[in-house]
């Protein structure tokens, strides 16, 4: 194979100026774009509280009152407290700034591989692995699943699902492949969820979907970021 070392070494200094990854230390092609697109996750995605410059980047449009993964999902999680007799357990997969422990304190834990307000700052295929035998009776998927091929979607949705208790509840929110309005997510790639994915991943993952639809009314105004779908579902008892 013939090297063009001027563009070999353009093309070097570019990631190395835009990505920060020294491609020389490199074999694999692959495994280089996947460092690449750690890096872009974690830039984008990190902690939007550290500093003026992190606040650029993502940003958690909550709407809190009015869409699904909001108030109303809060009082199913409260009404399901309820109904149990024991303390429910919750994981937040993917908790950004860590928002939903506010609302159940040490019932929750709260995952994420970029951001420092986590209470494990690991991915949830390793978060998994490291604990085969846990269980959740509730786990919530609020958005962090969205990013990346249909295999690399079913290898981080297998590892949620093998968390939530029989009988437990698994919240999503999903993207159907809509790139956020900010220029530093223009490399993100946003996998393209539909309503018949949602129902045909959660029944291979024995789980019924006990409702589906849009996370925000679909006459909300000001959703720069588009609308999501909203999922619950729940796992087959064994």
């Amino acid at each position: 194979m013939r090297i063009n070392k001027k563009v070999a070494d353009d093309l070097a200094n570019l990631i190395q100026e835009r990505y920060g990854i020294d491609v020389k230390d490199y074999q694999s092609f692959l495994q280089l774009q996947y460092d690449i697109d750690e890096a872009l996750l974690a830039r984008y995605f990190g902690d939007t509280k550290e500093s003026d410059e992190a606040k650029n980047y993502w940003k958690q449009h909550l709407k809190f009152e009015t869409r699904k993964t909001g108030q109303q999902l809060l009082d199913k999680i409260n009404a399901l407290q309820k109904q149990s007799k024991d303390p429910l357990e919750i994981l937040d997969v993917g908790c950004g700034d860590n928002e939903w422990k506010e609302h159940f304190g040490e019932q929750l834990i709260g995952i994420d591989p970029f951001n420092k307000n986590a209470d494990v700052q690991l991915s949830i295929e390793q978060f998994a692995k490291e604990r085969p035998f846990a269980s959740w009776d509730v786990v919530l998927v609020l958005g962090s699943i969205n990013f990346g091929d249909q295999a690399t979607i079913e290898a981080q949705l297998v590892s949620a699902a093998s968390l939530v208790k029989p009988g437990g509840k698994l919240f999503l929110r999903a993207n159907p492949g809509i790139t956020h309005v900010n220029e530093h997510a223009q490399w993100i790639d946003f996998f393209n969820w539909s309503k018949e994915y949602i129902i045909d991943v959660s029944e291979r993952l024995n789980f019924k979907v006990n409702e589906i639809g849009w996370d925000h009314p679909t006459d909300a105004p000001d959703t720069p970021n588009g609308n999501r779908y909203y999922s619950e579902w729940t796992k087959h008892s064994i």
